[in-house]
C-alpha cells in the first residue's frame, strides 16, 4: 500500500545521502592534502590511497546525478505521474550512472592489479559487479514501465 510517509522518509534518506557524499569526499581530500593517510615507512600505503580516492572521487558526480533523478521519480510518485514517460527518462538515467561508476569500477579494478593490490581489486570487482546489475535492473524496469505506458495509452484511447 502506498504511504506519503514513506515517500518522505526516502526523500530524507537521499539528502542525507547527499550531505554524506560530500562529508566523505571532503574528507578523503582533506586525509590527502593534510597527508594523514600514512606514515612514510608503510611501503605503498599512499598508492593504495590513491587508487581509493581517484575512483570514489570519479564516481561522486555520478552518485549525486542518481540521486537527484531517484528524488524526482519520487517526486511523480507523490504527484501520481507515475505512467508517464519521463519515469522511462528518469530510469534510463539512473541506470546510466550505474554504467558509468561500473566503468569507473573496471579502471579501479585494472589499476589495483597494476599495482597488485589485490584486495582492492576483489572489492573494486565485487562493486563493478553491483554497480552493472542495478543497470541491468534499472533497464528491465524501464522497459516494464514503457510497456506499462503503451498499455495504458491505448485503454486511454478506448472508451
Amino acid at each position: 500500500m502506498y504511504s506519503n510517509k514513506t515517500t518522505i522518509a526516502l526523500k530524507a534518506i537521499i539528502k542525507f545521502c547527499y550531505f554524506a557524499l560530500a562529508i566523505v569526499t571532503v574528507f578523503l581530500w582533506a586525509v590527502q592534502f593534510f597527508g594523514a593517510h600514512g606514515v612514510s615507512w608503510i611501503d605503498g600505503i599512499e598508492n593504495r590511497y590513491y587508487t581509493l580516492l581517484c575512483s570514489f572521487s570519479l564516481v561522486v558526480p555520478a552518485g549525486y546525478v542518481a540521486l537527484a533523478y531517484i528524488d524526482r521519480l519520487l517526486t511523480n510518485v507523490q504527484k501520481d505521474r507515475i505512467f508517464e514517460i519521463v519515469t522511462t527518462r528518469y530510469l534510463d538515467k539512473i541506470s546510466y550512472c550505474c554504467v558509468y561508476a561500473g566503468i569507473i569500477g573496471i579502471g579501479a579494478i585494472t589499476a589495483s592489479l597494476v599495482q597488485k593490490i589485490y584486495y582492492y581489486a576483489v572489492m573494486f570487482f565485487v562493486l563493478m559487479l553491483g554497480e552493472l546489475f542495478m543497470a541491468l535492473l534499472l533497464k528491465v524496469i524501464k522497459k516494464i514501465f514503457a510497456k506499462a505506458i503503451e498499455i495504458k495509452d491505448e485503454n486511454d484511447l478506448t472508451v
